[in-house]
């Protein structure tokens, strides 16, 4: 009885781990810490060392992915650091509200939006050339889209890693 409630805490947050990560939200730091928190639980059922490093690689390997790809892939447009702040909180700001209108699709979609809406008006309103601003926008957007995605991978592989811990080991 003790592992079925165990087996099944683990299976919502192995859904509920990818969905997070498409919400801008920590699902892979879930993930993670649920597969050492349960090694630290049960050391004789759940530690294994091999596949709990490869998950940290993976983890860390999402991470940095993310954060490359959407700061400094927008950087290589040659604006400022001011500019990509603007352009990451407008992502967030889209994801918060595309989550609102129409959760995972709308997540997807307003962090894309507002990443594309951001960079177009930081840009317009520095230099007033609409060529400009949408060329940056749409970088912004496909940026965005990339960094979510390699995240979303990890969070995939993570997902199927945690489930190998608990339910194969």
């Amino acid at each position: 009885m003790e592992y079925l409630v165990e087996w099944t805490i683990a299976g919502i947050i192995i859904v509920l781990g990818p969905i997070l990560t498409i919400f801008d939200l920590p699902g892979n730091t879930l993930l993670m810490l649920t597969a050492v928190g349960y090694a630290c639980f049960d050391s004789g059922m759940y530690m294994d060392t091999r596949l709990l490093s490869g998950m940290f690689f993976v983890y860390v390997l999402g991470e940095c992915w993310e954060a490359t790809v959407s700061l400094f892939g927008i950087k290589r447009k040659k604006v400022s650091w001011w500019a990509v702040l603007v352009i990451a909180i407008g992502g967030f700001i889209g994801t918060v509200l595309g989550t609102g209108i129409m959760p995972v699709f709308g997540s997807i979609a307003g962090g894309l939006a507002g990443a594309f809406a951001a960079a177009f008006a930081y840009e317009y309103l520095r230099t007033g050339k609409g060529n400009e601003a949408s060329s940056l926008a749409w970088a912004a957007a496909k940026m965005r889209f990339l960094a979510l995605i390699g995240k979303l991978v990890a969070g995939l592989a993570l997902a199927i890693m945690l489930a190998k811990l608990i339910y194969i080991n």
